[in-house]
C-alpha cells in the first residue's frame, strides 16, 4: 500500500474565484472584517489570509481525498488480479486453484463490488460515518496554519503582489485615483472583482457589473477615468502574479551573458523572461541564433519577435507532423514516425502503405495556401533516401545485437532496399540526360520502385503545389483542420 501523498489540489484554485465566493458568503465577509479591523495592513491582509486559508484546507481535504481513492484503486487492482487468474485458470480447462474455494471467488467479487461502492462516494469513502478530521487537535493546526502563511508559505503563483499594484495606483493622474477612491468607497468587492478578474471576458463583464452598481453615482468622466484605472491595476497585479522580483533576480543571476541579462531584464514578462525562468538554456540558444543572424544585442523587441516566432514556427511543425502521422490512415507502418525535432532537416515521415508502397512524406504546416518548394523532396532527395535508408538498416542490427533471435519483417527490408535503389537511380538522373526530362524521368523511378512523394499540412492551409513538382509526382495530401494563429507581434 503506498504511504502518504501530497498533491497540492489548492494551487489550482483560482484567486478570483476564491474572493468572489468569499464576498458571497456573509460569514466568510465578517472573518475578512474582523481580520482587517484588528490588522496593521487591513483588508490586503485579510483577503490574502482568507485565500491561504481556503487553499491550505482544500490541499489537505484533497490529500485525504485522493490519498485514498488510491489506496482504493490500488486494492482493486489486486481484487482484480486475484480474480483474472482464478478465471483464465479455469477457462484453461483447469480446476480451481489449489486452496481457493468457490466461496472465496465470491468473497473477492463482494469485495470488488464494495471498493468500487465506496469509490463513487468521496466523503464515505475517506471517513464513512466519523467525523471529517484534518488533525488531532484544531489548536495545533491552526497554529500551523498562521505560521505558514506568516513564513510567506502563501507564496505562490496565486498570492496577492499588493505592492505591484500599489505602485501602479502611486503612478496613476490624481484623476484617476480618485475614480479608484470612490468606487472603492461605494462598491469595495465589485470593484476589486473587476480588477483581479483574469481573462478578458470576465473582466468586461465585471466592469460592466461595477458600471451598474456605481450608475448615477459618479459622473460619465468618472466612470472613464475609473474603467482606465481599472485596467492599469489590473494589468500590474497580471505581470505581479507572472514575475516577482525574486524570481527575476533568480533568473538573471543563472544568465552569463550580460547582453541577453540586460535583455531580460528589461523584457517581456510573458514570453522572454518567463522562458529565462523556465527554460534557459533554450533562451541562450536562440539568443546565440538571433545574434548570429543580425539581431541587436540591445533589440530587446526585436528578440522578442524573433521568440515568438520561432515557437509558432516549431509548434507549428510538431502539430503538423503528429497531426500527418496519425491522420494518413493510409499508412499501416512507420520506418520514421514523428519526433520534436523539427527542424533537422530531411523528411518528416516515412511510411509503408497497405499496398506496399512507401510514402516519403514532409509537412508543411504553415500559412501560406500554395508550395513552390519541398526541398527534402526534390532538392535534397538522394541524400534524404540514402540517409533513412541507413539509419534503418542501423536500427535493425541494433536490434538484432540486443536480441539475436529478432528476424526483420520482410516488407520494411523490401522497402529499404526500393529506396536505395531509387536514389542510386536518381542521381544517375540527376548527373546525366537533358535538364527539360529531368522531372519525367524521376517520377518514372519513383513510380517503378513504388515510392510516393507526400506534402502534408496538418496546421496551415496548404492546398496546392506548382506544376514543377506535381511533375515530380508529389501530391497534397490534407491531414487536418486549418489551426488559425495570432499574428507574430501580438501576444
Amino acid at each position: 500500500m503506498t504511504g502518504p501523498r501530497r498533491f497540492r489540489a489548492g494551487r489550482f484554485l483560482d484567486a478570483a474565484a476564491v474572493h468572489a465566493a468569499a464576498d458571497a458568503n456573509p460569514r466568510l465577509r465578517r472573518f475578512m472584517r474582523t481580520i482587517a479591523e484588528h490588522s496593521e495592513a487591513g483588508e490586503v491582509r485579510s483577503r490574502r489570509l482568507l485565500e491561504h486559508l481556503i487553499r491550505r484546507i482544500v490541499d489537505d481535504v484533497g490529500d485525504l481525498h485522493l490519498g485514498n481513492a488510491l489506496n482504493r484503486l490500488e486494492r482493486i487492482a489486486v481484487l482484480r488480479d486475484n480474480i483474472a487468474a482464478i478465471l483464465d485458470h479455469v477457462l484453461e480447462g483447469g480446476t480451481l486453484p489449489e486452496g481457493v474455494r468457490v466461496a472465496t471467488l465470491g468473497e473477492y467479487f463482494d469485495q470488488l463490488s464494495t471498493e468500487m461502492r465506496e469509490l463513487s462516494r468521496p466523503r464515505e469513502g475517506i471517513v464513512g460515518d466519523a467525523p471529517l478530521r484534518l488533525a488531532d487537535d484544531a489548536g495545533a493546526y491552526a497554529d500551523s496554519l498562521l505560521r505558514e502563511f506568516d513564513g510567506g508559505g502563501a507564496a505562490g503563483r496565486h498570492t496577492e503582489p499588493a505592492a505591484i499594484v500599489g505602485d501602479a495606483f502611486r503612478a496613476m493622474p490624481a484623476d484617476r485615483q480618485a475614480a479608484l477612491r470612490r468606487a472603492a468607497e461605494l462598491e469595495p468587492a465589485a470593484l476589486w472583482r473587476a480588477v483581479a478578474a483574469e481573462s478578458e471576458g470576465g473582466k468586461r463583464a465585471a466592469v460592466a457589473d461595477l458600471e451598474a452598481r456605481l450608475g448615477g453615482r459618479l459622473t460619465p468622466d468618472e466612470l472613464a477615468r475609473l474603467r482606465t484605472a481599472v485596467d492599469d491595476l489590473g494589468r500590474a497585479r497580471s505581470r505581479g502574479l507572472q514575475m516577482s522580483d525574486a524570481r527575476l533576480a533568480d533568473a538573471l543571476a543563472r544568465i552569463g551573458d550580460p547582453e541577453l541579462r540586460a535583455v531580460v531584464a528589461g523584457g517581456d514578462v510573458w514570453l522572454t523572461q518567463q522562458l529565462a525562468v523556465h527554460n534557459p538554456e533554450a533562451l541562450a540558444t536562440l539568443w546565440r541564433r538571433f545574434r548570429d543572424g543580425g539581431g541587436r544585442a540591445d533589440d530587446g523587441p526585436g528578440f522578442r519577435a524573433y521568440l515568438r516566432h520561432d515557437m509558432v514556427t516549431y509548434g507549428r511543425g510538431v502539430l503538423g507532423e503528429y497531426s500527418a502521422a496519425f491522420s494518413l490512415s493510409s499508412i499501416e507502418l512507420f520506418l520514421k514516425g514523428p519526433d520534436a525535432n523539427v527542424k533537422v532537416a530531411g523528411t518528416d515521415l516515412v511510411g509503408i502503405g497497405h499496398d506496399g508502397w512507401v510514402w516519403l512524406v514532409d509537412d508543411k504546416s504553415h500559412r501560406a495556401s500554395s508550395v513552390a518548394g519541398v526541398s527534402a523532396l526534390t532538392d535534397n532527395l538522394v541524400v534524404n533516401l540514402r540517409r533513412d535508408a541507413a539509419d534503418f538498416r542501423d536500427a535493425i542490427a541494433r536490434l538484432q545485437r540486443d536480441d539475436p533471435g529478432f528476424t526483420p519483417d520482410p516488407r520494411i527490408l523490401d522497402a529499404i532496399s526500393r529506396m536505395e535503389d531509387a536514389a542510386a537511380e536518381i542521381d544517375r538522373i540527376n548527373r546525366r540526360g537533358s535538364a527539360s526530362t529531368r522531372p519525367a524521368r524521376i517520377s518514372a523511378a519513383l513510380e517503378e520502385r513504388r515510392l510516393r512523394l507526400r506534402v502534408t499540412s496538418a496546421a496551415g492551409e496548404v492546398r496546392e503545389i506548382t506544376q514543377a513538382l506535381r511533375d515530380l509526382g508529389l501530391a497534397v495530401e490534407p491531414t487536418g483542420t486549418p489551426v488559425p494563429l495570432p499574428p507574430v507581434g501580438g501576444r
